[in-house]
């Protein structure tokens, strides 16, 4: 069957309870799990990719790392806010169907998005095929969920669970429509 748009994917890391960061968007309880020598697949993900969307918070937090994940990504950034982004980026402003639509003329094939906003947003569309929750061992208590309520549920399909010693366990779902 030939695709119509490209594969969009989710990775991102969630305590416990689900939240994503801190009430002041920090990510300091992330450290939890840092490990030198496990990347817990994000290399692998990243590999699979062209293309990625982020939310102007999530871009605003990784626009000064100085090692740019991105490199060779068609890298989109959702804003109504912002004027300008780095190198190497694009802003966009708009329907986000059109904009998939828009990749997929590219050859764009494989899309992560990152961000609370936009991951809601993404699934409100049901155009989100596959997620990847890696889950800290820590209950936060409060902050900016991963979900956002959804006008219909979504059923999910188990594809794989993974345990690490650091306690992340790190979950796959595929998004059936």
């Amino acid at each position: 069957m030939l695709r119509k748009r490209p594969k969009i994917s989710i990775y991102i890391a969630a305590s416990i309870d689900g939240y994503i960061a801190r009430k002041d968007g920090s990510l300091d309880w992330l450290d939890r799990v840092g490990d030198p020598e496990e990347d817990y697949g994000f290399q692998k993900m990243l590999s699979s990719i062209d293309g990625v969307i982020l939310g102007r918070k999530t871009y605003e937090i990784a626009a000064p790392v100085a090692d740019w994940p991105y490199k060779g990504k068609k890298l989109i950034v959702l804003s109504q806010s912002l004027k300008t982004v780095r190198e190497g980026a694009e802003l966009f402003q708009g329907d986000l169907t059109q904009l998939v639509s828009q990749l997929h003329n590219e050859g764009i094939r494989h899309i992560w998005i990152d961000g609370g906003e936009t991951i809601a947003q993404f699934l409100k569309l049901q155009m989100v095929d596959h997620m990847t929750i890696s889950v800290i061992p820590i209950l936060l208590g409060d902050g900016i969920p991963l979900f956002h309520p959804l006008a219909k549920e979504l059923p999910c399909r188990l594809i794989s669970s993974d345990s690490y010693p650091s306690g992340l366990v790190q979950l796959c779902y595929e998004i059936k429509f």
